[in-house]
């Protein structure tokens, strides 16, 4: 005698349609929730569909009996009970993993933009301090330049010098102009407030001759993204 058709039983190609549909998140309906039901059978499905035939193997009866339908149902049972935990366990580690990456990404970028920051403001205080340099001070006394602002900006500059050589430059560009324009700072933090008009003219000669002003503005454009 034929068994009378499962009525709850799904036609295996709307069964197939289905399991498609699972796989294909971009046609699931807009509805959240049902978006969300979609999702947890898509992980039980993947899950049964990688672990599934081993213990389906394992939980077979002996080859004398037949398989049926209640027996599947009831191996299904099992095989929900043993999955759902360990799915959720790999998908929560896998979620806990991406997350970890995503932050030491973040965390990276974070600190390349300070450094890149950094090394802006240097070069750009840096051009500013040269610029100074080139335009007539009040004199202390005849014969003599005041540059104790120019001083105190070096001082300050030369501390920020060392910190950006300690950091790692990003280009090495970068590096070969710090190191051109912490020389000539030395020089102008380590003079007295009053220069010689001579002494004054040979710190700005030099400027020149290595054209750390240029330099510097240029560097500054580079590392802003403004073009070389």
């Amino acid at each position: 005698m034929t068994a009378a058709p499962d009525p709850n039983r799904l036609d295996p190609q709307e069964e197939a349609r289905r399991f498609e549909l699972l796989e294909q998140p971009e046609l699931w309906p807009d509805d959240p929730a049902q978006q969300a039901e979609l999702a947890e059978l898509l992980e039980l499905h993947l899950a049964l569909e990688s672990h599934g035939p081993g213990l389906a193997e394992s939980l077979a009866p002996p080859p004398r009996l037949r398989w049926t339908g209640s027996w599947t149902l009831a191996a299904a049972a099992v095989l929900l009970v043993a999955l759902i935990p360990a799915t959720y366990t790999v998908l929560h580690t896998q979620n806990l993993r991406a997350q970890a990456r995503d932050t030491a990404r973040l965390e990276q970028l974070a600190r390349k933009r300070t450094q890149d920051r950094a090394w802006i403001a240097f070069f750009r205080q840096s051009t500013t301090l040269l610029q100074d340099f080139e335009q007539d001070p009040t004199l202390c006394k005849k014969g003599e330049e005041d540059r104790r602002q120019e001083r105190e900006m070096a001082l300050t500059l030369l501390e920020a010098s060392h910190q950006l050589a300690a950091q790692g430059a990003p280009i090495q560009e970068a590096e070969a102009i710090r190191a051109n324009l912490h020389a000539w700072l030395s020089e102008v933090a380590f003079e007295d407030d009053c220069l010689s008009t001579e002494r004054a003219r040979e710190l700005r000669q030099w400027a020149a001759a290595h054209d750390l002003e240029g330099a510097s503005e240029r560097m500054e454009r580079r590392l802003r993204g403004d073009g070389a």
